[in-house]
């Protein structure tokens, strides 16, 4: 094997893209139309190249990828576990032990995702509301083709 060959097969660049979140905004310009907004998941040769596709199982893969559709423009996600359960044809509670696996899993010694529970003020106390997702920077996906290391938060 020549010395490009084992350079290319030793792994991405740091900052390689291994998955990139697209949204797309189309109107139709017909009388009162409105914008339709569409988020595709690219996904990269560098992704196998990297390891985390062979080391994450195919369950969380498929709930990593669930989850990043709902991400905002500031990489965070508030699906319900009803909403992951219902686009992955999964019960909630298979959905839940998914969420909960995927935060447990490490790609290179880093989590790939956060959970934080959300909590309302009531005349009681805090309540729990929700569950707030963030993809984290070892999964290298990237929101919506942005580097927030490379670009800043303002960009």
């Amino acid at each position: 094997m020549d010395s490009a060959a084992s350079v290319a097969e030793a792994g991405p660049e740091r900052n390689e893209k291994l998955v990139s979140i697209q949204l797309e905004r189309e109107l139709d310009l017909s009388p009162g139309s409105t914008w339709d907004e569409r988020i595709f998941i690219k996904v990269y040769v560098a992704v196998r190249r990297s390891g985390l596709l062979g080391a994450m199982p195919p369950e969380l893969w498929q709930t990593l990828c669930c989850v990043a559709t709902f991400m905002d423009r500031d990489g965070r996600c508030y699906p319900s576990q009803d909403e992951i359960a219902r686009a992955l044809k999964i019960n909630r509670s298979t959905a839940n032990q998914r969420i909960q696996a995927l935060a447990r899993f490490r790609f290179r010694g880093q989590p790939v995702l956060i959970i934080e529970r959300v909590t309302d003020k009531s005349s009681k106390g805090p309540r729990f509301a929700s569950n707030r997702y963030t993809i984290m920077p070892s999964s290298k996906m990237r929101i919506f083709d942005r580097d927030p290391e490379k670009d800043g938060p303002d960009k």
